[in-house]
């Protein structure tokens, strides 16, 4: 009886070895429970081996250190540069310095140089890919700064992309695409489209060499976000509303609202020589800032697609403006009293915090009631003083009648 059990136990266990060895059966591989983190050069001394080593889904944080290396993402993977001016990927003058093939993959905070200049060589070669993020990285001093090819559904945003040979930004038969937020200066040709659907806005287009943009084929590419576009170092329209949009010579290849700055989420205005700056950081476009310290006021115009929400950190030296409290503070936004939607916190200056559905919107800050501290002070100071002279008089005058 027990050899009846026995036989097929032995003819299974040959059977897997036999398959074993000729490697139908695969060895199990462990799955990982979350994606880990591997940092260069602590874990692996060169970017590419540590892409090698990664599991998709996979994090690599890079240190800053210039890493001569030409590399290859081939499967999905988060990069991340500690520090985007110190963390450069160098390609040496030769080939591609990134070429990503696979999808779901983030660049973010590196400088990207030196490519080689032979066909098509470029800082970043995108080929095939989806959902793409080329997120605040330096690119310059390629053949072409970042090439789509075949590339879909790719965010590229706030990147300085400069001093490329042939393009900042080339676009081949490559769509549905978001270019926001990026600065594209100095190279011969900013961008160079040959795809449809794409979207471009907030991005600054500064002295391009030949062209800021050169459209060889596509369609249904848009040009803003329904309220604001681009800024064009060669547009001289007017904004005759004060909006920061432009509305007069408008640029009839492509946008039909320039912005009149330069694109930057924080704007710093200087409203007194020698003093500390108002600091405005937003999402949407500002425009037409005035400081009235007579009604202890700050205003300006926000501008941005209905519909959206928008940001707004308003950050005010408390030697231009200062409240007893923060019940002091009266924001409004085109008369509407917002203040109770307004996160407010003192320190060495006061940062005034709010959200809001976007439109065009004047915005009003002002110091209302026992606010405006220090004029406060000394206008108290004044009227005591000026109280303290005026019984000496009455004293001194009482005094010299009671002598005669």
């Amino acid at each position: 009886m027990q050899k009846k059990f026995l036989l097929p136990i032995l003819f299974s266990l040959i059977m897997i070895s036999i398959l074993c060895e000729q490697g139908i059966i695969l060895s199990i591989q462990r799955v990982r429970a979350s994606p880990a983190t591997i940092y260069v050069p602590d874990a692996y001394d060169t970017i590419q081996a540590a892409i090698n080593a990664a599991d998709p889904g996979d994090t690599i944080i890079v240190r800053p250190k210039i890493y001569s290396e030409h590399v290859l993402v081939n499967k999905t993977l988060t990069l991340i540069g500690r520090d985007r001016n110190a963390t450069i990927i160098d390609g040496s003058g030769l080939g591609n310095v990134i070429h990503i093939v696979s999808s779901n993959v983030s660049i973010i905070n590196f400088t990207i140089q030196n490519s080689g200049v032979e066909i098509d060589n470029s800082g970043i070669l995108l080929s095939g890919d989806v959902n793409t993020t080329i997120r605040n990285n330096v690119i310059k001093n390629n053949l072409i700064g970042i090439l789509f090819r075949r590339s879909n559904y790719t965010l590229l945003m706030d990147n300085i992309i400069h001093n490329n040979m042939e393009s900042g930004v080339r676009l081949e038969a490559s769509n549905f695409n978001d270019i926001i937020g990026n600065t594209l200066t100095n190279n011969t040709i900013g961008v160079r489209i040959q795809g449809s659907y794409n979207t471009f806005y907030h991005n600054n287009f500064i002295h391009n060499k030949y062209f800021q943009v050169r459209i060889l084929g596509g369609v249904s590419n848009r040009w803003d976000n329904g309220a604001e576009g681009n800024y064009w170092s060669d547009y001289y329209g007017l904004d005759t509303n004060g909006d920061g949009i432009g509305d007069t010579d408008l640029l009839s290849l492509v946008d039909y609202k320039p912005l009149i700055e330069p694109w930057s989420m924080t704007r710093v205005f200087h409203v007194k020589s020698g003093e500390n700056p108002i600091t405005v950081e937003s999402n949407c476009t500002i425009a037409s800032f005035n400081f009235n310290h007579s009604l202890s006021q700050i205003s300006f115009r926000i501008t941005g697609p209905s519909g959206m929400t928008f940001f707004c950190n308003v950050s005010v030296p408390k030697s231009l403006l200062n409240a007893a409290s923060p019940e002091n503070w009266l924001v409004q936004l085109n008369n509407t009293d917002i203040s109770a939607r307004t996160t407010i916190i003192k320190n060495d200056h006061t940062s005034l915090y709010f959200t809001y559905n976007l439109s065009t919107y004047v915005v009003r800050i002002r110091v209302v009631g026992t606010g405006n501290f220090m004029p406060y002070v000394i206008g108290c100071g004044v009227a005591i003083t000026v109280i303290a002279i005026t019984t000496l008089v009455i004293l001194k005058k009482k005094k010299k009648h009671q002598m005669k």
